[in-house]
């Protein structure tokens, strides 16, 4: 199951890290944070129901936060910074089942995608037309999956990931693909590496350390001359 993706976006001086995540079925919603010197500078939610997109929800609230920032959303006078009132951070509901995993460092790309539905279609009107012109002018890096990733703790993973470009839709090969274990109570772990061939593609095979407690995530990373992009896997303890 994919459960988030990470991003670092440079614009002007700054650094800024979006981290975009499904809070699960006891909290349905979807919550990107913006981080800038390790601080949430911003956050955005969008609630759904049962039976909706969630993952493409997801990919789209992400890449309209990237594209907010690299339009100047979040510029001040002066180089300064400045929040939206419509991003502006809020208390974060609190779930037993939540991971909590720190940020991850990821590359300065993701693919460009139309703007999300529910509370975008109100007040981010003005939004939706930055993220259209973005989608105009900009090749961004997206990984594919083929099967979904469904990782369980203590057992063998093998899947199919495929980087291309979006949205000329064209594969990316010689890539370099990572994949890292993230748990709050071990070191993180890089259980594979590889590179994409011809076709952009690239078969992931690693053996997924045994968990007895904590929550763990499978941080998938593909590298190129194209840009950068990272999804963020569950991992599953054995029953």
């Amino acid at each position: 199951m994919i459960t988030g993706f990470n991003t670092d976006v440079k614009h002007g001086t700054r650094v800024f890290h979006i981290q975009t995540e499904d809070k699960g079925d006891s909290n349905p919603y979807i919550e990107s944070l913006i981080y800038v010197g390790g601080e949430i500078l911003a956050t955005k939610r969008t609630d759904y129901d049962r039976g909706d997109p969630i993952q493409e929800l997801m990919d789209q609230q992400h890449r309209t936060m990237i594209a907010a920032i690299q339009r100047g959303r979040f510029d001040g006078p002066n180089g300064s910074l400045r929040v939206p009132d419509d991003l502006a951070p809020k208390p974060r509901k609190a779930a037993a089942a939540d991971p909590v995993l720190p940020p991850v460092a990821a590359g300065p790309a993701s693919a460009a995608v139309p703007p999300p539905r529910g509370e975008a279609a109100g007040a981010d009107r003005s939004l939706d037309q930055l993220v259209l012109d973005y989608l105009a002018s900009e090749e961004q890096l997206e990984i594919l999956f083929s099967p979904a990733p469904e990782l369980v703790a203590g057992r063998p993973a093998e899947f199919r990931v495929k980087a291309e470009t979006s949205p000329s839709r064209q594969p990316v090969p010689g890539a370099s693909v990572q994949v890292r274990i993230l748990s709050t109570v071990a070191k993180p772990r890089t259980v594979f590496e590889g590179k994409t061939g011809n076709d952009g593609a690239c078969v992931v095979k690693f053996a997924l350390p045994a968990i007895a407690e904590g929550n763990a995530a499978a941080v998938v990373r593909i590298t190129s001359p194209s840009g950068s992009a990272e999804v963020k896997c569950s991992v599953k303890r054995r029953a």
